[in-house]
C-alpha cells in the first residue's frame, strides 16, 4: 500500500490510505451487523410481530448507511487527488467494494423475504398507482420504514392528496363563478345591443317618414312657385298692354 498522507477530497475528508482502510473496515463491520440482525430476526422472530419489525427497520437503516459509505469509498478511489495508489491497488480496492455492494444487495433480498413481508408488500402495492396487478417496489423513502411507518406515510400521502383535491375543487368553483359572471355580462350586453338595434330601427323609420314629407313639401313648393311665376307674367303682360294702349291714345291725340 502507498503512503498517501496529506491528500484530501473537496469535502475536506482525508484521503490517505489508512483512513480509507479504516472506513472500509467500518463498512464491513456494518455489513456484518446487518447480517446478524437478519439472521436473529429470522430465527427468533419467525412469526413476525413488533420485535421483528423493529429489527427489520434497524437493518434497513444500517443498509442505507452502508450504501452511502460504499459510494463514498468508490468516489474517493476515483478522485484525481489520490495519486499515491497504483492502478492495480485501486482495482483491488474497487473489487472489494463491489463485493461488499453485492453482499448488501443480497441482504436486501433476504430482508424482504421475512414472515411479515407479505403485509409490507400489500402496503407497498397499495401505495402505487398502478391499480390491479401492480407489484410492490421499495424506494429510498420506504427502505428504512417498518410496517407502521409505511402506513403512516400512506396516511400522510392521502392527506396530501385530499388537500390537493380540495384546492383543485376551490379553483374549479372559482372558475365556475367567473364563467357565470362573464355569461351574465354577455347576456346584459346582448340585451343592450338588441335595444339599441330597435331604437335604430325606430329612428330610421322616422327619418324615412320625415324625408318623404320633405320631398312632398318640396314638390308642392315647386308647383306654387310655377303658378306664381305665371301669375306674375300675366300681370306683367296685362300691365304692358294697358301701358301700350295709353301710349297709343296719347300719340293718337
Amino acid at each position: 500500500l502507498g503512503a498517501g498522507a496529506g491528500a484530501r477530497d473537496m469535502s475536506g475528508f482525508r484521503l490517505d490510505t489508512e483512513a480509507w482502510l479504516r472506513e472500509y473496515a467500518d463498512a464491513k463491520q456494518l455489513a456484518q451487523e446487518v447480517l446478524q440482525l437478519i439472521q436473529d430476526r429470522n430465527v427468533n422472530n419467525a412469526a413476525g410481530g413488533s420485535e421483528a419489525s423493529r429489527k427489520t427497520a434497524t437493518a434497513r437503516r444500517k443498509m442505507g448507511t452502508l450504501g452511502t459509505l460504499i459510494e463514498k469509498l468508490l468516489g474517493q478511489l476515483e478522485s484525481p487527488e489520490l495519486r499515491t495508489l497504483s492502478e492495480s491497488e485501486r482495482n483491488r480496492r474497487r473489487d472489494l467494494l463491489y463485493d461488499l455492494r453485492n453482499r448488501r444487495e443480497q441482504m436486501q433480498g433476504s430482508l424482504k423475504r421475512n414472515p411479515g413481508q407479505s403485509d409490507r408488500d400489500q402496503l407497498l402495492s397499495g401505495s402505487q398507482q398502478g391499480g390491479a396487478g401492480s407489484t410492490s417496489r421499495e424506494t429510498e423513502a420506504t427502505a428504512e420504514l417498518d410496517t407502521e411507518g409505511i402506513m403512516s406515510m400512506q396516511r400522510q400521502m392521502m392527506r396530501t392528496q385530499d388537500e390537493a383535491l380540495d384546492q383543485v375543487e376551490k379553483t374549479v368553483k372559482s372558475t365556475k363563478h367567473i364563467a357565470l359572471a362573464i355569461n351574465d355580462e354577455l347576456g346584459l350586453q346582448t340585451r343592450l345591443l338588441d335595444e339599441l338595434e330597435e331604437e335604430v330601427d325606430v329612428h330610421q323609420s322616422r327619418l324615412q317618414a320625415t324625408t318623404a314629407k320633405v320631398k312632398q313639401l318640396m314638390r308642392q313648393t315647386s308647383h306654387w312657385k310655377g303658378g306664381l311665376c305665371i301669375f306674375v307674367l300675366i300681370v306683367a303682360l296685362v300691365l304692358t298692354i294697358l301701358l301700350a294702349t295709353k301710349i297709343a291714345r296719347i300719340f293718337a291725340h
